[in-house]
């Protein structure tokens, strides 16, 4: 079970790499990209809208809809979405810092007076029930454990309670490919509270939340690359990082793109929308 601790360790872990690693991936997104292959040469922060788009395009997302970004980080998701389908969004954090980075971003955008942040952590949502249309995870869960109060359960049954009749729900985060697999592995050692589940573990806590599975879309393929491209441009620019932060933070970071490079190679990763029944 996670504590109040552990869920400040994750956010901070979050806010304290987030600048780190916003200049050589171009983007304030610290989520998967979508690549057509190994040889795409889209840059980071195109593959990693390119998710955000396909995401949107499964949510059906138009200027009717109202949508909740669970987990929103720093905001880029929001924007995205909210200037190029022209709907609402919510967005809540359980980090202070990232979302401050999201109120500066939406503050220069276009669709600013359609976006909003509110701090809150994925379990204890502060809205009235029924309030949105649509609702957004991108890798929010993979950091809740299965069985504790403040879990992957909760987090489902938060968003549902919180969508209106026939609302959907886009999951869209990594999985485990079987328990087994993960034994003895040492994936992400460095990043605080990952708790990966199978792909059938997590359509049984979806629907244990009342939320009916429409459709499951394997998107591994293509976010595979993710990590690798991150740890090339990382190579690229070692030299400069060590003289801006030191040698130490520089070898800490160096692992952990090593690690997530690796996990990538490996990881499934799902997209997922379900309805609210």
């Amino acid at each position: 079970m996670s504590s109040p601790d552990e869920d400040l360790t994750v956010s901070h872990h979050y806010a304290s790499w987030a600048d780190a690693f916003v200049g050589l991936r171009g983007t304030r997104a610290m989520h998967a990209g979508y690549y057509t292959g190994a040889g795409d040469t889209a840059t980071i922060a195109e593959a990693a809208d390119r998710l955000v788009r396909l995401a949107g395009r499964q949510l059906g997302l138009g200027p009717c809809h109202h949508l909740l970004d669970i987990g929103c980080g720093t905001g880029q998701p929001a924007v995205l979405l909210a200037e190029e389908t022209g709907c609402r969004v919510t967005g809540v954090d359980a980090s202070r810092d990232m979302l401050g980075l999201g109120r500066c971003q939406a503050t220069g955008s276009a669709a600013a007076d359609r976006i909003s942040f509110h701090h809150s952590d994925a379990t204890k949502l502060p809205f009235p029930d029924r309030s949105f249309d649509r609702a957004l995870m991108i890798e929010v869960v993979s950091h809740l454990p299965d069985t504790a109060e403040n879990g992957k359960r909760a987090a489902f049954a938060e968003a549902a309670r919180c969508l209106r009749p026939d609302g959907l729900l886009a999951l869209v985060d990594m999985i485990d490919p079987s328990a087994a697999a993960a034994e003895g592995r040492s994936w992400m050692d460095d990043v605080p509270s990952v708790h990966l589940s199978t792909r059938q573990r997590l359509l049984e806590l979806l629907e244990t939340a009342g939320l009916e599975v429409r459709d499951v879309t394997d998107v591994s393929p293509h976010t595979r690359h993710s990590g690798r491209r991150s740890q090339e441009v990382f190579g690229d620019h070692r030299q400069e990082l060590a003289a801006t932060l030191g040698s130490g933070t520089v070898e800490r970071m160096a692992r952990l793109v090593g690690q997530v490079a690796e996990a990538y190679e490996d990881l499934g990763y799902l997209m997922v929308i379900v309805r609210v029944r």
